[in-house]
């Protein structure tokens, strides 16, 4: 393994480290499963305006928080959107 693919593993597990960091500190401050979709929406929309106006560092933090909000969805549901999915004939999220 050359240094180029030993830098890009260190980068990975340091941004799997923060996000899983993130996680862990949203699910505690916001515990449940309620407004999820919304949280992620709103997320990227936070992401895609600190692309275009905020420093590489904020376009990062906007990014994590992204992931940690698709991983919520992915882990945790969102039980404001059950109901609705269950009359579409689709199962619950979790």
């Amino acid at each position: 393994m050359n240094n180029s693919e030993d830098d890009n593993r260190i980068q990975i597990n340091d941004l799997l480290e923060e996000i899983k960091a993130e996680l862990a500190r949203a699910r505690a401050k916001f515990p449940g499963d309620n407004v999820t979709m919304l949280a992620l929406m709103e997320e990227v929309g936070e992401l895609a305006k600190a692309t275009f106006e905020e420093p590489r560092a904020n376009v990062r933090k906007e990014a994590v928080q992204v992931a940690v909000m698709a991983m919520r969805v992915v882990l945790d549901g969102d039980a404001t959107i059950t109901q609705w999915r269950a009359d579409k004939g689709l199962d619950a999220l979790i």
